[in-house]
């Protein structure tokens, strides 16, 4: 909002201090509307859209102005309005507050302070107004609408996750890495109720162990050795809003029993505390680990059903093709912009190979694919080839390989065999290499019997 937009309602019997008052206003960028009365108050409020503030002098003949006050808010929900009065007392001041003034001045009046009353307010409108202007961008940016996809897979997935949005239930979201989960869960919160209200995601596997409990739950002062200040963990952090924990099962076992209780009570105890928080929250949980597999090897059952109120499954690109053209035309635009290229789109030959290509990284990785050719591309380039695409794709599968199917265990397991290799069996640096927590690489060694 800008500064000429706020709009001033001035009310006052006293026809010098309306025309006072105006001069000052309009000479400091403040649109001014002027009144006699309070039935010429209500009458010009119901007819002038927008006014944002209402200067009212308390005694009129025919209706006062805590009477006209009511009758004001009623036509305007959210007027701010002060009181202008010659009786400055402490009683007349808790008057005005307790009618729902937000102040009051007296008469005479000094400018400046008058100015500078009105200049809170206004500051609080604008900063009102930019907060709008940023949701609206967020929602643009991450509602469902914005999630793209023609394909009847994911039309049900839409479909789900909008019947979920309307609830306030637990989701559960499982698909591969870089489907797009976190996405989801986004359009998920903005979709509902909690939309206005914090949403915070946590990668539960990026975390160390020995800190996980403590950033989830917070602690008070003094509860451990390095605890110098309070800290209200992240629960508490998104109460009112949503809570995405991300790769969930990830999280220890011994933590899972603490999580569980937290949903069943919905309290939360900071380590250190005597007292438990509250909390109104809506809890979304993802993982890129089958069901069968959370269910049986990654978390408590009592935990995943817990959690599993609504499933959505999110599939891997692989198996939604035919949206493949219409992120490649979504990326080409976004990264075009950004690095003020010109990218019309591939040749066929390029296209071919990229659609018969399987993305084990899924829509993640076809985003970084694009975006590393378009960002290195001649500015004067307007096709990709198949040239540019060979020497960005780096995952060919070997062909000895080409009719073979690993189960997600093998290729977990393999990966952690060549992250030791790579690392010369440096765990500290395989965790590195693999992008996880030493405690993470530590379990998943202990699953698979690799310690």
């Amino acid at each position: 909002m800008s500064q000429s937009k706020v709009k001033v309602l001035v009310v006052d019997d006293d026809e010098d201090f309306v025309s006072a008052v105006k001069e000052l206003l309009e000479r400091n960028n403040y649109e001014v509307v002027t009144a006699f009365s309070g039935r010429e108050a209500l009458q010009k409020s119901a007819e002038i859209p927008s006014i944002h503030i209402a200067l009212l002098d308390l005694v009129m003949p025919m209706m006062d102005g805590f009477t006209l006050l009511e009758k004001l808010k009623d036509i305007i929900p959210g007027l701010t309005v002060m009181m202008v009065t010659g009786q400055g007392t402490v009683r007349t001041a808790v008057d005005a507050i307790k009618h729902g003034a937000f102040d009051f001045i007296t008469k005479p009046f000094d400018k400046d302070v008058l100015l500078n009353k009105l200049e809170v307010i206004r500051k609080s409108y604008e900063l009102e107004n930019r907060l709008g202007e940023l949701k609206q961008l967020i929602s643009q940016k991450y509602g469902f609408e914005n999630i793209i996809s023609s394909s009847k897979i994911m039309k049900a997935v839409f479909e789900k996750a909008s019947a979920a949005a309307r609830s306030n239930a637990p989701v559960f979201i499982v698909g591969d890495t870089g489907t797009g989960k976190e996405l989801l869960s986004k359009a998920i919160h903005l979709g509902g109720d909690r939309s206005s209200k914090p949403f915070i995601a946590v990668n539960c596997g990026a975390i160390p162990k020995e800190l996980l409990e403590s950033e989830l739950f917070g602690y008070k002062k003094g509860a451990f050795t390095g605890a110098v200040r309070d800290h209200e963990g992240l629960f508490i952090a998104a109460n009112g809003g949503t809570i995405l924990l991300d790769e969930i099962g990830e999280m220890p076992k011994d933590l899972q029993v603490r999580l569980l209780r937290v949903l069943e009570d919905y309290k939360v105890r900071p380590l250190g505390h005597t007292d438990e928080v509250s909390l109104d929250i809506r809890v979304i949980a993802a993982s890129n680990h089958s069901i069968d597999d959370l269910k049986n090897k990654y978390l408590r059952e009592d935990l995943f059903f817990r959690l599993a109120v609504i499933v959505i499954e999110l599939p891997p690109l692989r198996d939604r093709k035919s949206d493949i053209p219409l992120l490649i035309d979504n990326f080409i635009n976004t990264f075009n912009l950004k690095y003020s290229k010109n990218i019309e789109g591939f040749s066929e030959e390029a296209f071919n190979h990229l659609y018969s290509y399987d993305f084990p990284g899924n829509i993640r990785e076809l985003e970084n694919l694009l975006e590393g050719i378009i960002a290195v591309s001649p500015t004067n380039k307007e096709t990709i080839t198949y040239k540019d695409l060979k020497a960005h794709l780096l995952w060919q599968k070997p062909k000895t390989f080409e009719h073979q199917i690993l189960s997600l265990d093998k290729l977990e397991k393999f990966a952690l065999e060549e992250a030791l290799r790579e690392s010369k069996g440096n765990k500290s640096r395989a965790a590195e290499l693999l992008g996880i927590s030493r405690d993470t690489l530590y379990r998943k060694l202990k699953l698979f019997n690799m310690q």
